[in-house]
C-alpha cells in the first residue's frame, strides 16, 4: 500500500481532534480545498502550487493531442507526489460540449452541445456516450468533468447558457443530465453538475456582472431545481454553485456564498452528500463583492467544500482560510468537513490507485457521436422548399467563427455528393463594414440560398442579422440553418425552410445535408420554446 493511502486511510480513522493532532497544519488541510486555473502551454504556476500541497487543477482548453496532454498532467500529478502529504490531484476540465467546448482541444474529441443531447432525446445513447467519453478523459489523465449543465434554460435571453443546457423542460434536463451522470460515473470520471440552484432563467452573464432571479420557491422547485434533485438520487458525486442570487432564497448573498442555499437547501433539503464545488471565484459577480481569497473562505464557511480559484493565488487563500480559522471567524470543523470529503472524493474516483491502462475508444465514440447528431437535427419549418430540388443551383452562405470552417466543409461535401451544383461561402459572425456588398455577390447565379445563423446565447450579432435578412428579402427561396443556439430563429420569420442544428459538429453538418438532400428524414425535436 502506497504511502499516501496509508496516510489517507489513517486520518479518515481518527476523531476530528485526534486529526487535528496528527494530521496536516490547518495551511495543508486548506490548500486541499482549493483548484486553479492554468493555461496548457504553461502549468509552470499549477505545478508549483501541486508541490505545495493544492488539491486540484483546472486545464484550459489548448490545441494538443491527447499524447501532450497526457504528459502534462503525468506532470502535474508528479509534482503532487513530490509535496508533503503526497495527495494526488484532481485534474479537471469544462467538458460540455457547446459555447465553452471547441474543436480539437486538449486532443479530445468533439462532444455534440448539451441542447443537440435534448433534440435528440436518447437517454441509453447519451450515457453511453460520457461513458465513451470519460474513458477518452481517463487516458489524457484528467479524473473530473465540470459537467454536466443542468440548467434548465427558460430565458431564451439567457446570455450565457443557452445551447449548453439540456433544454427548457425540467423532466428532460432531468433524464438526459442522469444519463450524462451515469455515463461519467461508470467511467471513473468526478461529474460536477452544474450551476446549482439553477442558472437557466438568468438575464445576465455571471463572469461580468451578479445576477439576480426573483423567482418563487415553488418556481425553482418546479423547474430548476429538479435535475439537481435528480442527480442527487443519482449519487453524483459533486454539484458546483451558481454565482447568482436568489431572492428567495437569500436576499444578500449569491448562492456561492449563500449558507441558506449550500448548507440549508443542497445539503439539507436535499440531502446531498458529495462535494460542494464553487464555480471560479474570479469571475466578476464575487470580485465586484470581494477578493477571490476573502470569497473562498466566506464559500467555505457558506458549505462550499472544493474552492475554484480561477486565476487568483493560491497561497493568499490558504493565508485568508487559515487566518480565518484561527481568529475563530470560520470554524475548524468546517474547515475538516470539507477536507475529509475531499479526501473521501479522491479516494473515491481510484486517484490514490495506479492509472489504469485503457485503451482507444475513437470508433465507437464517432459512432455514437454521429448517431446523437443525425437524430437531434431538427426540421422546424419546411415551406415546400426541401428536400432541394436538384436542377437548381445552391449558395450556402455560413456566418460562423473561423474554427468551425473545417466542420463548415461536411454541409458542402455532402450536397456535392448528392449531385448539387453548389457553392460555399463563409464569413465571420462580426462583419465589416463593406462587407455586405461582397455577401450579397455570393449569392449571385444561385437559384437558393442555404443560410447559416451562428448565435452563441441570447445576444445576437447585429450585423449579422442584417445580411441574413438581406439574403432572404432578395426574393430567392431560402432555408435556413440555425448553427447553434435556436433562439435565434424568430430573427428570420421570412425564411421559407428552417433547421436546426444546436451546433456545428461534423455529423451535424453532414446531417443538416443529408436532410436537405433528402437521403434522412429529420426525427429531432425542439428542447426549447422559441419566443413568438
Amino acid at each position: 500500500m502506497g504511502h499516501s493511502r496509508r496516510l489517507l486511510l489513517a486520518f479518515l480513522l481518527l476523531p476530528a481532534a485526534q486529526l487535528r493532532a496528527a494530521g496536516p497544519s490547518i495551511e495543508e488541510r486548506a490548500a486541499q480545498l482549493l483548484i486553479v486555473s492554468a493555461e496548457a502551454s504553461d502549468i509552470s504556476a499549477a505545478t508549483a502550487a501541486a508541490l505545495g500541497g493544492l488539491g486540484g487543477v483546472q486545464l484550459q482548453w489548448g490545441s494538443y493531442s491527447l499524447e501532450e496532454t497526457r504528459r502534462l498532467t503525468e506532470t502535474l500529478q508528479a509534482a503532487a507526489a513530490g509535496s508533503k502529504e503526497r495527495t494526488p490531484l484532481f485534474i479537471a476540465v469544462d467538458y460540455e460540449g457547446g459555447s465553452v467546448y471547441v474543436p480539437t482541444t486538449l486532443g479530445l474529441l468533439e462532444l455534440p452541445t448539451n441542447m443537440m443531447l435534448g433534440a435528440a432525446a436518447d437517454e441509453n445513447n447519451t450515457a453511453t456516450l460520457f461513458y465513451l467519453a470519460g474513458k477518452e478523459l481517463k487516458r489524457a489523465g484528467i479524473n473530473m468533468a465540470f459537467g454536466p449543465v443542468l440548467d434548465v434554460n427558460t430565458n431564451p435571453k439567457n446570455p450565457i447558457i443557452g445551447i449548453r443546457s439540456l433544454g427548457s423542460d425540467p423532466a428532460e434536463a432531468a433524464r438526459l443530465g442522469g444519463a450524462i451522470v451515469n455515463g461519467l460515473k461508470a467511467a471513473g470520471v468526478i461529474a460536477v453538475g452544474k450551476h446549482f440552484p439553477g442558472h437557466g432563467a438568468a438575464a445576465q452573464d455571471s463572469h461580468k456582472t451578479l445576477p439576480e432571479i426573483s423567482l418563487s420557491t415553488a418556481e425553482l422547485h418546479a423547474t430548476h431545481l429538479v435535475p439537481f434533485k435528480k442527480a442527487a438520487e443519482l449519487g453524483i458525486p459533486a454539484i458546483m454553485t451558481a454565482h447568482i442570487r436568489y431572492r428567495a432564497l437569500d436576499p444578500r448573498n449569491p448562492a456561492t456564498l449563500s449558507r441558506a442555499v449550500l448548507t440549508g437547501l443542497l445539503k439539507g433539503e436535499l440531502g446531498f452528500g458529495g462535494l460542494v464545488v464553487t464555480d471560479s471565484l474570479d469571475m466578476r459577480a464575487i470580485t465586484s463583492r470581494l477578493p477571490p481569497p476573502k470569497a473562498a473562505a466566506a464559500a467555505l464557511k457558506a458549505g462550499a467544500d472544493l474552492l475554484l480559484l480561477g486565476r487568483a493565488d493560491p497561497r493568499a487563500a490558504v493565508r485568508e482560510i487559515a487566518a480565518q480559522v484561527r481568529a475563530g471567524k470560520l470554524s475548524e470543523a468546517r474547515l475538516d468537513d470539507a477536507y475529509v470529503k475531499v479526501l473521501m472524493a479522491k479516494k473515491a474516483a481510484g486517484l490514490y490507485e495506479p492509472a489504469e491502462a485503457s485503451s482507444p475508444f475513437d470508433k465507437a465514440y464517432l459512432e455514437i457521436t454521429g448517431d446523437l447528431s443525425r437524430r437531434a437535427v431538427t426540421l422546424v419549418r419546411n415551406g415546400g422548399i426541401i428536400p432541394l430540388a436538384k436542377d437548381k443551383k445552391i449558395a450556402v452562405i455560413i456566418f460562423s467563427p473561423q474554427r468551425f470552417a473545417e466542420n463548415a466543409i461536411h454541409l458542402y461535401r455532402t450536397l456535392l455528393e448528392n449531385g448539387y451544383q453548389a457553392s460555399q461561402s463563409f464569413f465571420d459572425i462580426g462583419l465589416k463594414d463593406g462587407q455586405l456588398k461582397k455577401i450579397m455577390a455570393a449569392s449571385a447565379g444561385a437559384d437558393v440560398l442555404v443560410l447559416g445563423s451562428f448565435q452563441w446565447t441570447g445576444a445576437q450579432n447585429a450585423t449579422q442579422r442584417e445580411a441574413i435578412n438581406a439574403l432572404i428579402g432578395s426574393g430567392k427561396p431560402s432555408v435556413l440553418l440555425s448553427l447553434m443556439n435556436p433562439y435565434d430563429i424568430p430573427y428570420y420569420p421570412e425564411a421559407g425552410g428552417v433547421i436546426a442544428l444546436y451546433g456545428m459538429t461534423a455529423p451535424s453538418l453532414a446531417a443538416a445535408g443529408e436532410i436537405l438532400s433528402g437521403r434522412l428524414a429529420p426525427a429531432g425535436r425542439l428542447p426549447v420554446a422559441l419566443p413568438k
